[in-house]
């Protein structure tokens, strides 16, 4: 999968799930899929709400020398050493976006 929202940014191979990029000010930050997958679903529901929620996670990236963007900072897909952790929440709560991923599955079956 090409992460074209992060093609500005250098790609650094670091695991063969996780992404791994470095900012322009020598920052590095870490984006799993599962994160990638609710950022994507975002920007599908809400269009308008992708240069926002960007420049919030620029934000987060530039204030901290190594973040990991995970699905949950209690089970991490990796090991992030030094790193602080930030959920999807944590990205749409500081850009002021309310949404609720209802992309699971039905409670009902068949």
């Amino acid at each position: 999968m090409n992460y074209e929202e992060f093609a500005c940014y250098k790609e650094i191979t670091d695991s063969k799930f996780v992404r791994k990029y470095m900012h322009e000010s020598g920052n590095t930050f870490f984006i799993e899929p599962a994160f990638y997958t609710q950022m994507t679903g975002l920007f599908e529901r809400y269009p308008e709400q992708k240069e926002n929620f960007m420049s919030g996670l620029e934000k987060i990236i530039a204030n901290n020398k190594c973040v990991a963007f995970v699905y949950d900072f209690e089970n991490p897909f990796l090991d992030y050493k030094d790193a602080v952790l930030r959920e999807f929440v944590d990205v749409t709560d500081s850009c002021k976006i309310f949404y609720e991923d209802k992309s699971r599955g039905s409670d009902y079956g068949d």
